[in-house]
């Protein structure tokens, strides 16, 4: 293809409708300046070169500018927007270019720029998003009136230097009931204006984003510190909540706040750096309320837990899990949220929509057995990003629902090195809200209550504990997710002596008489018989699908204790405890459906099997 090269010429397009390029590829080269006049639509149906490698210059003053093909701009080179629409396929810059948007209320597009000035006036819209950002070398913002705005769900990354010349409202970060814009940078002392949106006539857990936040922007009738260095009594006890009475709030500390909707507006210097936090716990009272921390993301982006218990951040004596406290504003529906992060080759879980990817602003607890345990941050641990922490479809864990009008979840999962009891770097302590919404969790080895319990294998005699804390009322219990596919997953009601196979089942219906039990469930499991096994103990069923009968097939001659059949939600449903061999089992008065049969043989293996039953 044909090139055209401007040297040491100003080309000027101007009163002309539409000038369509014919080659398909157009070189502006050093010191040559392309200017694209208003009312102009210009098209190349092809590539263009901006630049050899140490100047070129396109000026865009509109309409339309078209590049069917790549726009490469190079180094040294300049791209001058100040109005109209721009278009390319792909478009590449070189570190040292530079791109420059003058105007009113312009786009910035979502490219990755090298060094990147904002000259015009009104809001410059960064138009990257959080799963794709906007990035930059450098960002320089110049004039008063003009602002980068980085609305609700983009994102901007400024990987060098950033120069804020128009204070702060020069750069605006949004918040709304839609979600939060993101910035991450790498310059201290930058000015911004940061919104937080907060739900109202509700407490919110929240930190400041900016450093030394004014407490002036909060009704200080209703915004409390957490003092972990009080003696906590547990659920009810109010103690370590105090009035904060200092000037300005501090970086990673966070903060309860009761107020109507709103939107917080931080002004003033964006939190880059890295933070140390000193945890504290208190000596007295029961261990397992003592050295409850509230700390906050300090960022103006997200905060990746999993990259910072990754890195070391959390050190020994520290617990991995986070707590969050979602409050609906009422009391009765508020709840806590969990999450254990990705450890030691593990996986991150999170109950209740917990999740690993900390939002700007927002605050949580952590738990540390050790005083003056000291909490590291770094800037590397930000993060653009907008999703909850979802699991692989091949991770090893289930979840279970207590279910109502409000719900809660517990989670069991299996983690190589971890034990029955309760383990700090895998496992979530279980807190309750005090409130209607029905709570369920583990009982761990010694009595210890688990929201998240992280055990090392499922065998057949694998017994789990489950405990639940419940008004008085109806409720259910279903089997939300899970990845055990070689069990049934059995939950057993100790007090009405029924065994539900949760696979089965949507779920179990049950009466609660208004406390908190520990003993009133448990979790049982069967592995599921393969043609291995049923060839090595030497029976099989005939036939199967079944209609009115089925034979038990013993071609090992291995004496029976016991043969039964059950239902999917674990209602026996015939039980034979004298059969010594083969039998024939009349099935006439079975309805259709999935039953389950078991042998106990007198050599001690127990035989398994599914059975269908068709008319």
């Amino acid at each position: 293809s044909k090139k055209i090269a401007r040297n040491l010429l100003t080309l000027f397009l101007s009163l002309i409708t539409t000038i369509l390029f014919a080659q398909n590829e157009v070189l502006i080269s050093d010191d040559a300046n392309l200017i694209i006049s208003e009312n102009t639509y210009f098209k190349v149906p092809g590539n263009v070169e901006l630049g050899n490698g140490t100047s070129g210059k396109i000026t865009m003053k509109g309409n339309t500018f078209e590049v069917t093909g790549d726009l490469n701009i190079n180094a040294g080179s300049n791209f001058d927007i100040s109005n109209g629409t721009f278009s390319a396929t792909n478009t590449n810059f070189a570190e040292t270019s530079t791109v420059t948007y003058d105007g009113t209320n312009q786009e910035i597009k979502n490219y990755n720029y090298g060094a990147l000035i904002l000259n015009g006036t009104g809001n410059m819209q960064v138009t990257g998003t959080l799963a794709s950002p906007t990035t930059c070398k450098s960002l320089t913002i110049n004039n008063t009136g003009n602002n980068m705005y980085v609305a609700e769900g983009k994102a901007i990354t400024i990987e060098g230097e950033l120069v804020n010349n128009a204070g702060v409202e020069g750069i605006k970060i949004a918040s709304s009931p839609n979600g939060d814009g993101s910035v991450i940078s790498y310059t201290t002392d930058v000015d911004a204006t940061v919104g937080r949106y907060i739900s109202g006539n509700r407490w919110y857990y929240l930190s400041s984003p900016i450093d030394a936040a004014p407490i002036s922007l909060f009704n200080t009738n209703n915004f409390l510190w957490w003092d972990a260095s009080m003696e906590w009594g547990g659920l009810g006890d109010y103690d370590p909540w105090k009035s904060f009475q200092e000037a300005n709030l501090y970086n990673v500390q966070g903060y309860a706040y009761y107020y109507y909707e709103d939107t917080i507006m931080y002004k003033g210097k964006m939190n880059v750096s890295d933070y140390s936090y000193t945890l504290r716990k208190n000596s007295g009272g029961l261990e397992d309320n003592q050295g409850w921390n509230l700390i906050g993301n300090p960022y103006t982006s997200v905060l990746d837990w999993d990259a910072a218990v990754a890195d070391g951040a959390v050190p020994t004596g520290v617990e991995n899990a986070i707590y969050f406290f979602d409050d609906d504003g009422t009391g009765a529906q508020s709840n806590y949220r969990y999450y254990v992060p990705s450890t030691g080759g593990t996986y991150g879980v999170g109950t209740n929509d917990g999740t690993g990817k900390i939002p700007l602003g927002q605050a949580f607890f952590i738990k540390t057995n050790t005083d003056n345990a000291v909490l590291n941050f770094s800037k590397d641990y930000r993060v653009h990003n907008a999703q909850s922490f979802y699991k692989s479809d091949d991770q090893e864990f289930i979840k279970l629902r207590i279910y109502n009008d409000y719900y809660d979840e517990t989670i069991i999962r299996l983690v190589d090195n971890s034990s029955y009891a309760f383990d700090a770097e895998y496992d979530a302590r279980k807190l309750f809200p005090n409130n209607l919404v029905p709570q369920i969790y583990c009982i761990g080895e010694g009595g210890k209550q688990i929201a998240i319990n992280s055990i090392p294998e499922i065998q057949t005699n694998t017994i789990i504990p489950i405990g639940v804390d419940a008004v008085e009322g109806e409720y259910k219990i279903s089997l939300d997710q899970s990845a055990f596919d070689n069990y049934d997953i059995y939950l057993v009601d100790n007090y009405e002596n029924v065994a539900t196979n949760l696979n089965y089942v949507s779920s179990y219906s049950f009466s609660h008489e208004g406390s908190k039990i520990d003993n009133r469930f448990y979790l049982a499991f069967k592995e599921l018989a393969s043609e291995v096994n049923e060839i090595d103990l030497g029976i099989s069923l005939y036939p199967n699908p079944a209609s009115d009968y089925v034979k038990i097939i013993n071609t090992n001659g291995a004496e029976f204790n016991f043969v039964k059949i059950y239902s999917v939600n674990g209602t026996i449903k015939y039980y034979n405890g004298n059969a010594k061999g083969p039998n024939e089992i009349d099935l006439s008065n079975f309805s259709e459906g999935i039953y389950f049969i078991q042998i106990g043989l007198n050599d001690g293996n127990i035989f398994h099997q599914k059975i269908l039953i068709q008319k």
